[in-house]
């Protein structure tokens, strides 16, 4: 008996072209189907082809700036709802100038070959060594530590001091932060002796520390950044997630010990020129960058995704990147523009030399003297301790709309 060739053809009631589902056979079903699929992709070969050979000729040019033009993707970021804080102008904040030489140092001296007296060197030393300690190009001394684990983390451990040790992934991390930031230093989070945040802060304020980042930890992972900015703030509260070490990443190459170039995309609105500011006082202002390396922060949909390559200058003409790794990805939870609680008054002044101070022994007005400065302290402290508010909190409402981005 012979089929009807009605069943070869899609039912004009239905959903759309390319409906067969009135073929009662399966086999015969997918094969229309199939056959369905290749006739308009060969229809779509055609036309894009003719379309390449109009833009080639006469007015190609027009034609294709004209379809470029129509043909806009709808994406989440052209959909966004309007945010009356994203600055539209260029960026004009002030930043270092290239490092003039300075008049009359040691070094122009001794190529000058003019034969001067030893006090006058030694004064010319002790400048140049002053320069150095305020040169705006050198890298800011950054204090990298843990955060304290509770008492539910780790139950059979009572002591804070015991439980202050991070697991292994939070170290390897920590050590991934220190190969990135030229002038960081660790130290273990055991030291303070179970200390708050905002006192660890204001010590490290005082012995000239210019930033602190704190990695959270939770289940043996690391599980936040926190990013304090040093001597006033701000204060960033990170959501840290897809972390991969270096030794994770396919084909990584290896880091050398030169400064890298800082790219920040997409941070368009005030607060995300907030958060960019503070990623750029953790690396070095140099002018003149020497070596391959560059850092990536590119923010999309409130996601800052860190990335760190070399160039790999193979042609003339062209250059390829090389992951280093780490790569992670940040969240902003909160921003507060001072310091932690807990910090103290700071009078602008850094009472350190690097020296411990010896302690004398006290007599009995001693005594009462060190109780009045104590009272004092923590009267200071008390009013610091006010919170002026977040500067920004990130709620789980935000999220729902998926249309509004604050960075």
């Amino acid at each position: 008996m012979a089929s009807s060739s009605s069943d070869a053809t899609p039912v004009a009631g239905g959903k759309g072209e390319g409906n067969f589902k009135h073929i009662g056979n399966k086999m015969k079903r997918q094969e229309m189907y199939r056959k369905h699929r290749k006739t308009k992709r060969e229809e779509k070969l055609k036309k894009r082809i003719q379309q390449a050979k109009e833009e080639k000729g006469e007015g190609g040019a027009e034609k294709k700036k004209a379809r470029l033009a129509k043909n806009i993707p709808r994406t989440i970021e052209r959909t966004r709802d309007y945010n009356p804080t994203i600055i539209n102008a260029p960026n004009t904040h002030d930043g270092p100038g290239y490092s003039l030489p300075v008049e009359g140092s040691s070094k122009d001296l001794a190529e000058s070959g003019d034969e001067e007296q030893e006090g006058d060197v030694e004064e010319e030393e002790e400048m140049d060594e002053e320069e150095d300690e305020d040169d705006p190009h050198a890298p800011p001394a950054l204090l990298i530590t843990t955060s304290l684990p509770s008492n539910s983390t780790s139950p059979h451990l009572s002591s804070a001091n015991a439980r202050s040790h991070p697991a292994e992934r939070t170290r390897e991390f920590v050590d991934e932060l220190l190969n990135i930031f030229p002038g960081a230093e660790y130290r273990p989070r055991a030291k303070a002796k179970g200390v708050g945040l905002g006192k660890i802060a204001g010590w490290a304020r005082t012995r000239g520390y210019n930033g602190m980042i704190v990695v959270g930890e939770d289940k043996k992972e690391p599980f936040s950044l926190t990013i304090i900015g040093l001597p006033e703030g701000p204060t960033a509260f990170f959501r840290l997630t897809n972390i991969a070490m270096r030794t994770e990443i396919e084909g990584h190459g290896r880091s050398t010990g030169h400064t890298p170039e800082l790219i920040l995309n997409n941070f368009t609105t005030s607060l995300g020129h907030q958060i960019g500011t503070l990623l750029q006082s953790l690396f070095p202002r140099i002018p003149q960058l020497e070596g391959r390396q560059v850092v990536t922060a590119h923010n999309q949909r409130d996601y800052i995704f860190f990335r760190r390559h070399r160039y790999m200058f193979k042609h003339e003409e062209k250059a390829n990147l090389q992951e280093i790794g780490p790569r992670f990805t940040l969240k902003l939870r909160s921003l507060k523009d001072g310091l932690p609680k807990g910090a103290g008054v700071w009078d602008g002044e850094i009472h350190f030399d690097g020296k411990p101070k010896e302690v004398a022994a006290p007599d009995e007005d001693g005594e009462q003297s060190s109780e009045q400065t104590q009272t004092k302290r923590k009267r200071t402290q008390r009013i610091d301790d006010e919170q002026t508010g977040l500067s920004f909190e990130w709620k789980p409402k935000m999220g729902v709309s998926r249309r509004n981005f604050y960075l």
